[in-house]
């Protein structure tokens, strides 16, 4: 989940600068045919996550019961759509903030002055770049919301069930007991949105660092370990047509 909120949280910057910029342009006469996008069979797709992610068995009916009064107390109706809305506009305004030296170029420092923001750099050709911005965050941020209205039913139902088989009724009851309280209610109402919190998302980033510089060893323990194995066959080049 954390992941989908990152990448949504994300995409009104994977659309291009001079798209957020100004509006589109009409595309010039002679233009070079572009290739055709493949064909994504959506289909196909969840087959293999249905293979990869198989049916689990049902959980006792007592428990799912129980487990079902759970979630609701950890995942209140909204939730994902506040998820997805907050962080989008937080993220997005922080972007907009870094200039060309934060990415690491050289010489993004200008003559005169400080290196230019990439907000500053957008509504520079755009004088309409602040209310197109706001334009497209209202959108996203409505949009989620539909999209969260179909996620959320079945994100419950999920984790209901997950939690039916990880937990005893009398550890649910106790769940449940403690959700009810105002302690209870304030956790379960923040518990979900606290795995993407700047501290959080901040100190899984920190280990990033660390995480790199012990791939050698593990490549090298790959390697020497499966050393005494025979080497798979090489691939044959296909023909020239």
């Amino acid at each position: 989940m954390r992941f989908l909120l990152i990448g949504a949280a994300l995409l009104p910057l994977t659309m291009p600068a001079t798209s957020l910029a100004a509006p589109p342009k009409k595309a010039a006469k002679e233009q070079a045919p572009s290739a055709k996008a493949p064909d994504f069979d959506i289909g196909q797709m969840m087959a293999i996550f249905d293979k990869i992610f198989p049916p689990q068995p049902d959980p006792p009916a007592a428990r799912l019961a129980l487990s079902r009064t759970s979630v609701r107390g950890l995942f209140p109706d909204g939730t994902y759509a506040k998820m997805m809305g907050g962080m989008m506009n937080g993220v997005v305004d922080r972007v907009m903030g870094l200039s060309e030296a934060d990415f690491g170029k050289k010489d993004a420092k200008p003559k005169s002055g400080e290196a230019l923001t990439l907000r500053q750099q957008l509504a520079k050709d755009d004088p309409a770049f602040e209310e197109r911005m706001a334009i497209i965050q209202r959108i996203i941020t409505e949009e989620f919301a539909k999209m969260a209205a179909i996620i959320e039913p079945r994100m419950r139902e999920g984790l209901a069930r997950s939690m039916a088989r990880r937990f005893d009724e009398k550890q649910l009851a106790d769940l449940n007991a403690f959700l009810a309280t105002d302690s209870g209610r304030a956790f379960g109402s923040q518990s979900m949105a606290m795995y993407i919190d700047p501290d959080v998302m901040r100190a899984m980033m920190s280990s990033f660092p660390e995480m790199m510089s012990e791939m050698p060893a593990a490549m090298q323990r790959i390697e020497a370990e499966t050393a005494h194995l025979p080497k798979p066959k090489a691939k044959k080049a296909a023909p020239k047509s």
